[in-house]
């Protein structure tokens, strides 16, 4: 809907008041935050100038969205609410991970042990409830129709013992389980292969189908800070971001040679 107001040239502010709604609901609404009620889909794909067919589609795919089931689990933060509903809708999620295991490829214990790391770490509760999120987001990758994942994870993620020896075997084991998938590119950034281009942190890039006729479905990219996140939909943007991941992509190990690294770290370092 966002993308259709602006091929329509149509400011927030404007659509909020055709629909008889606040700016900020209507945001909530854009950034996946809240599910669109079927009347304001209705409203708005005819302001936006959308066919009947396209307005068709997206009120059907309204009436069959339910409140995101992550909505359920009010201690995560707003901002992280807000990607789980844009990770839900995507088709492919490209994910550069500097320091740690990828959230989607992690095991329950290896989450709790980076989440209670935190200098702020969050109550016991919390930080279950966002072990339980972290949970069902994987569920995307064995579905039916499941999420296209390429992963590309520094070495030092392998090495880097996050709570214990044996947390670290079943963490890398999982690793190896999920690159069979094949739905999921799972390759790891060696230490030989020197400098690269997302040496200053993590990044996802999420990319969306096309679901209305000429309207594009632009891709987000997500880069986390210490308190929040940036949510980076321009063009320039997506496009530095996509070479950069292009580029460490074809520097990391390819995915056989990537898993006989982690069957190395795992037998060299946590066996035994």
């Amino acid at each position: 809907m966002k993308r259709a107001r602006i091929r329509a040239g149509i400011k927030s502010g404007t659509a909020a008041r055709h629909a008889d709604i606040s700016p900020g609901t209507l945001t909530k609404y854009e950034k996946a935050e809240n599910p669109w009620p079927v009347p304001i889909v209705y409203v708005l794909s005819e302001f936006y100038g959308l066919s009947q067919e396209d307005r068709d589609k997206l009120v059907d795919l309204a009436r069959q969205k339910e409140l995101g089931w992550w909505h359920r689990h009010r201690d995560i933060p707003e901002w992280f609410e807000s990607y789980v509903g844009l990770e839900s809708e995507a088709h492919t999620v490209l994910n550069y991970e500097d320091g740690t295991i990828p959230g989607l490829l992690q095991t329950a214990d290896y989450a709790r042990a980076v989440l209670s790391a935190d200098v702020d770490a969050d109550s016991d509760e919390q930080i279950e409830a966002h072990v339980t999120v972290r949970l069902q987001r994987q569920k995307r990758l064995t579905e039916d129709s499941p999420l296209q994942f390429n992963a590309v994870v520094n070495e030092s993620a392998l090495y880097r013992t996050v709570g214990g020896a044996k947390i670290m075997r079943e963490q890398l084991s999982i690793l190896l389980e999920r690159a069979e998938l094949p739905n999921v590119d799972l390759r790891v950034l060696p230490f030989e292969s020197g400098a690269h281009p997302a040496s200053e942190g993590s990044f996802v890039l999420m990319q969306f189908p096309d679901l209305l006729a000429d309207v594009s479905f632009g891709d987000v990219v997500l880069v986390e800070y210490r308190a929040g996140a940036l949510y980076l939909e321009k063009d320039p943007d997506i496009d530095l971001f996509s070479r950069i991941f292009q580029q460490i992509q074809g520097q990391a190990l390819n995915p056989e040679e990537s898993v006989k690294r982690i069957q190395r770290v795992r037998s060299e370092r946590y066996e035994g």
